[in-house]
């Protein structure tokens, strides 16, 4: 009982942390103004050719980018210096609100989260047809488009076994999509798993499909989202050599093989289901 209560404890203040942490960066009256250093842009393009792969998958926060470039659109430099370098760029294009209306237009459904994702989405040639968890590219993936994202042969599977690289931009700690993959694939318990009917609208016809979606428990959840405890991720990623870090004038870059994440992140899940979330 008391371990129970102990691990209830510690993924309750996880969850309250980082959703106070996420209210208080967002106020506008609190958030960091970023200014061009002439040194940072070649240090940055310096780390992006270091990169040790020809295809990635990037998390971009897009404000930072003022530090390296004083074109007003930091939006299409960083895609100069992305394709300079890259034959694949990959992104999320998550839609969670699409569990309401269970239509998902690949073609024109916006994806959710950050400026980034809503203007590569226009520049990418490639997005599957997965209701919420959908991937955008732009170059020559490979990918089928009926292939789900977080399936045992879905898009982040294959993206792991052809040595894909994940670039973090401008974010404060690791992050990775590919996580939730592990999520899906050890079916962690403070997530449940079912099936859900969605129609998938291509021009003027809809397909039906059968998904596995995955739904956060209220108790493990601040307004529906879990937050992963990026700072035991980071502390224990530290001596593995897994990532390269990088801090430009503040701001922070990382990169890391996605196949190395997923060894790593599965190995840590499969000795306790709940290390992602819990401090």
């Amino acid at each position: 009982m008391f371990r129970i209560i102990f691990r209830r404890l510690s993924v309750y203040s996880t969850v309250a942390y980082y959703y106070i942490r996420r209210q208080v960066k967002q106020h506008r009256w609190l958030r960091k103004r970023w200014a061009f250093n002439e040194k940072a842009g070649p240090s940055f393009e310096n780390f992006i050719q270091d990169v040790p792969a020809g295809k990635v998958f990037v998390h971009v926060a897009l404000s930072p980018m003022r530090r390296f470039t004083e074109e007003k659109n930091t939006y299409a430099y960083l895609m100069d210096v992305l394709r300079s370098n890259f034959d694949v760029i990959a992104s999320q294009a998550f839609t969670p609100q699409v569990r309401k209306t269970k239509v998902f237009d690949p073609a024109g459904e916006l994806p959710a989260y950050g400026a980034f994702a809503k203007m590569f989405f226009r520049d990418s040639q490639f997005r599957n047809h997965d209701p919420c968890y959908s991937v955008m590219a732009a170059g020559e993936t490979g990918f089928n488009a009926k292939d789900l994202s977080f399936q045992p042969n879905g898009l982040f599977r294959q993206m792991v076994d052809q040595g894909y690289h994940c670039v973090n931009i401008g974010l404060d700690h690791v992050t990775s999509s590919l996580m939730h993959f592990v999520e899906y694939e050890q079916r962690v318990p403070y997530l449940r798993f079912f099936d859900e009917t969605y129609h998938i609208q291509t021009g003027n016809s809809l397909k039906t499909i059968t998904y596995p979606l995955h739904a956060n428990r209220s108790a493990y959840s601040v307004k529906g989202y879990i937050w992963w405890n990026k700072h035991r991720l980071m502390k224990d990623l530290d001596n593995t050599g897994i990532v390269q870090q990088r801090i430009l004038h503040g701001v922070c870059l990382y990169s890391f093989g996605m196949q190395q994440l997923y060894r790593f992140v599965t190995e840590k899940v499969k000795a306790d289901p709940y290390y992602l979330i819990k401090w």
